[in-house]
C-alpha cells in the first residue's frame, strides 16, 4: 500500500534536506540570522526537527531503506548510548538532551540513509542546487565583508545573548559572519562547490567567470579571517586532491620511477603547508598595507592582521577547555556527562571548575563524544570511524570508479572530519556541517555493498 508513495517520500526528503541545509547558513551570516533570531528561528528549528523525526519514523516502520546501508546497527548503537548517557544524567537537564537525541537520530537515520539512496545523477542535482544557492549567499556576504575590511571600523552587535564582533576586529576580519572560523570554513566548501559547477558546465563561459570570481572572493576572505583551522583543512584537502591527480598521472605514464613517485607523495603535503602558510602571511601584509593606504583613518598599519589573541596560548584556550571536560569525565567515565548538559553537571558538582567558570563549548567533536558519552560511546564512535575508513580508503585512489560526485563527497568527509578537531561538529549540534557530512557518508558507504564489504 505504501510502496506507491515511496518516490514522493524520497522527493520530500530530498527537498527537506536541501532547504534545511540552506537555512542553516543563516546561523553564520549575521544579517540573515538577525532577521530570524527573535521571530521564526526557534519555531522553524523545532518544526524541522519534528518533521525530520517523522520522516525517520516513516522509513523505519514502512520503507526500511535504512537497512540497505551497511553498518547501520552501529549508528543505532551510538544513538542508544546517547540515550543511556542522557538518562543517567537526567537530573542535570532533560530538554536539551532530548533535542540533541532527536537531531542525532535525524542526522544518522535520515541524512545518511538519503545519501545511501542517492544515485550519482540525483546527488548531482542536490549538489548543483545547494552550491548555486550557498555560493550566491556566501559570495554576497564575503563581498560585503571585504568592503568592511577596507572602509568600516570594527564594531559589536548584540546577538545570541552575547556581543558579536563585526568587520575588522581583534586583528581578524569577522566581516558579517558570526564567527570568522565558521565563515571561512563554509567559504572553503563553497570554493569546492564552484569547482564542481565549473567541471559540470565546462563549456559555459559565464559559469566559469562567475564561479572563478566567487572562488577568489572566498579565498580573500579566508586569508583575512585568520582562521587557522580552515588553513589546516585546506592543507589536508588540497593535498589529497593533488595526490590523486599525481596518482592518475603516474598511472598513465611509465617515465617516473617508483622512488620518485613516493618522494613526490611525501613532498606534496609539506609543500602545500609551506605554500599556504607563507602566501597567506605575505598576502595579509600586502592587504594591510593597501587598506592603510586607501583608508588610513580606519587602519593601524601593516601589522594589523597579526593575531594578538593567541600570544602565549597558541591553542586559543582549547587545551584548557579540553582538559576541563576530560577532568570532569573522571567522575563518570563509562557513559559520560550527557551529550548536552556538561555545563549543568559542572555547575552543580564542581562549581569551582574551569568549565563551570567559563561555560565553553568543547571545541572538539571527538572529545565531545568522549566527555558526553564516556568510554562506551567513544568506542562506538571508533567503530563508526573504522567502518567509514574501511569503505573509503580503497576508493581514495580508485581511478576507475571515481566520479566527480564521489570526489566531492570525499572532500566533505575529509574537510569536516578535520574541522571538527577544533569545533563541536557533527554529533551534538545541528548546522551545515552535520547535513553535508552525513549525506556524504551515506553516499560513500553505498560503495560498501558494491565492494562486498560486510
Amino acid at each position: 500500500m505504501f510502496k506507491k508513495y515511496q518516490p514522493l517520500y524520497h522527493n520530500v526528503v530530498f527537498y527537506y534536506t536541501l532547504i534545511y541545509a540552506v537555512y542553516t547558513l543563516f546561523g553564520r551570516f549575521t544579517w540573515l540570522h538577525g532577521l530570524v533570531e527573535h521571530t521564526v528561528n526557534t519555531p522553524l528549528y523545532s518544526f524541522t526537527a519534528v518533521f525530520g523525526l517523522m520522516l525517520v519514523a516513516i522509513d523505519f516502520f514502512f520503507y526500511k531503506n535504512y537497512k540497505q546501508m551497511k553498518y547501520y546497527p552501529i549508528y543505532i548503537l551510538f544513538i542508544v548510548c546517547a540515550v543511556i548517557s542522557s538518562a543517567l544524567n537526567v537530573k542535570y537537564g532533560f530538554t536539551d538532551n532530548v533535542k540533541t537525541i532527536i537531531w542525532l537520530t535525524v542526522q544518522m537515520g535520515l541524512f545518511t540513509t538519503m545519501g545511501q539512496l542517492l544515485t550519482k545523477e540525483r546527488y548531482h542535482r542536490w549538489l548543483t542546487l545547494f552550491f548555486s544557492i550557498s555560493g550566491s549567499i556566501w559570495g554576497f556576504a564575503s563581498i560585503v565583508s571585504l568592503y568592511q575590511f577596507i572602509y568600516v571600523p570594527g564594531y559589536l552587535i548584540p546577538m545570541n545573548n552575547r556581543m558579536i564582533r563585526q568587520s575588522l576586529y581583534d586583528n581578524r576580519l569577522f566581516g558579517v559572519f558570526i564567527d570568522p572560523n565558521l565563515g571561512a570554513f563554509v567559504a572553503f566548501l563553497v570554493m569546492w562547490g564552484m569547482f564542481y559547477l565549473i567541471r559540470q558546465h565546462k563549456k559555459n563561459k559565464l559559469v566559469l567567470i562567475l564561479c572563478t570570481t566567487n572562488s577568489i572572493i572566498q579565498l580573500l576572505y579566508i586569508v583575512l579571517s585568520g582562521s587557522r583551522s580552515t588553513q589546516v583543512c585546506m592543507i589536508v584537502s588540497i593535498s589529497y586532491a593533488i595526490l590523486y591527480a599525481l596518482f592518475c598521472f603516474y598511472k598513465k605514464t611509465n617515465k617516473v620511477g617508483k622512488t620518485a613517485q613516493i618522494l613526490s607523495y611525501i613532498a606534496v603535503p609539506v609543500l602545500c603547508a609551506l605554500i599556504i602558510f607563507a602566501s597567506f602571511n605575505l598576502f595579509k601584509t600586502g592587504a594591510a598595507t593597501l587598506a592603510n593606504a586607501i583608508e588610513p583613518q580606519v587602519h593601524t598599519g601593516v601589522t594589523e592582521l597579526e593575531r594578538t589573541d593567541i600570544e602565549g596560548d597558541s591553542s586559543n584556550n582549547r587545551i584548557d577547555i579540553w582538559k576541563g571536560y576530560l577532568t570532569l569525565l573522571k567522575d563518570k567515565p563509562i557513559f559520560g556527562l550527557s551529550p548536552r548538559n556538561a555545563w549543568n553537571y559542572a555547575d552543580t558538582e564542581h562549581p569551582d571548575s574551569y568549565l563551570a567558570e567559563h561555560h565553553y563549548d568543547v571545541h572538539n567533536a571527538y572529545i565531545a563524544v568522549l566527555a558526553g558519552m564516556g568510554i562506551v560511546g567513544f568506542i562506538v564512535l571508533l567503530g563508526i570511524i573504522y567502518c567509514l575508513l574501511r569503505t573509503i580508503i580503497p576508493r581514495l585512489f580508485d581511478t576507475e570508479k571515481m566520479n566527480l560526485q564521489y570526489f566531492i563527497s570525499l572532500q566533505f568527509i575529509i574537510n569536516i572530519a578535520v574541522f571538527i578537531f577544533f569545533y563541536p561538529g557533527i554529533f551534538f549540534t545541528n548546522g551545515i556541517d552535520p547535513i553535508l557530512f552525513w549525506i556524504a557518508v551515506g553516499f560513500a558507504l553505498k560503495e560498501a555493498k558494491k565492494k562486498g564489504l560486510s
